[in-house]
């Protein structure tokens, strides 16, 4: 499996945010893991949950990729 850099910036923001994981996950319906994956680049999310993302964490896409 290719492994990309990783959305950094995805977990800055939320940490920032004072959000776990677990606590994201449960807003845009994913489970722990794969917000873990997203962050550190195993998995890239698609863009419906970019948008997602970006909406839970109340920033645009663009802030978090």
């Amino acid at each position: 499996m290719a492994k990309y850099e990783g959305m950094l910036n995805l977990k800055l923001i939320r940490m920032k945010r004072k959000m776990t994981q677990q606590e994201l996950g449960n807003l845009v319906g994913v489970n722990r893991k794969a917000i873990c994956c997203y962050e550190t680049g195993l998995r890239y999310p698609r863009r419906d949950m970019l948008e997602k993302l970006a909406d839970a964490l109340g920033c645009e896409i663009k802030d978090i990729v």
